[in-house]
């Protein structure tokens, strides 16, 4: 009786063992198919196109700047924050979890926790502190954990090229809208 016992949790745990190593190996095949089209979002999310300047964003940080410098704020770390905390984690990670806010669609339990992911390796590289993976770190986080230091020079560059911009007068931002309006 007690053999059977035996070889019934040895087979429990052996089908513990193989279960995850299957479920790895489909999830980094589905990493691999879907990397080219998440860098390409990532890059799109986090770069100025010649043609159309994020005038709004401009204004935003320089805003946020102005405060920080009413404030004796002079930590970059503290401007870096404020501008992931206002844009990306508040704006972006909604519509990456949230698509059907965007598009007619229906997100499923199983979609969910895909762009569950995504969002948080786009939170990963908006972060400024280092990510401490093990053994014992979630799937979630490893999956991206060597592309995180790549997407935080995107952010950082993004953080750099709006900051470099020509300021805004009020004027400008006005007309701005008023264009946008139309």
């Amino acid at each position: 009786d007690e053999s059977v016992e035996h070889k019934k949790s040895h087979r429990q745990s052996h089908r513990k063992k193989v279960l995850p190593e299957i479920y790895l190996t489909r999830l980094l095949s589905t990493k691999g198919t879907l990397q080219k089209f998440l860098d390409d979002l990532f890059k799109a999310i986090l770069s100025i196109r010649d043609d159309k300047p994020p005038v709004a964003v401009k204004y935003f940080f320089d805003f946020l700047e102005e405060q920080a410098e009413k404030r004796g704020i002079t930590d970059p770390d503290t401007m870096h924050i404020w501008k992931t905390n206002s844009l990306p984690l508040r704006f972006w990670v909604n519509i990456l979890k949230n698509p059907q806010f965007v598009f007619d669609i229906d997100k499923t339990d199983h979609i969910d926790a895909c762009l569950s992911v995504i969002a948080q390796a786009f939170i990963d590289a908006c972060s400024l502190s280092d990510l401490q993976l093990g053994k014992d770190s979630p799937t979630n986080k490893l999956l991206y954990a060597k592309e995180i230091p790549e997407y935080r020079k995107i952010v950082q560059r993004y953080y750099k090229q709006i900051h470099d911009m020509p300021p805004l007068s009020e004027q400008e931002m006005n007309a701005h809208l008023a264009e946008e309006s139309r």
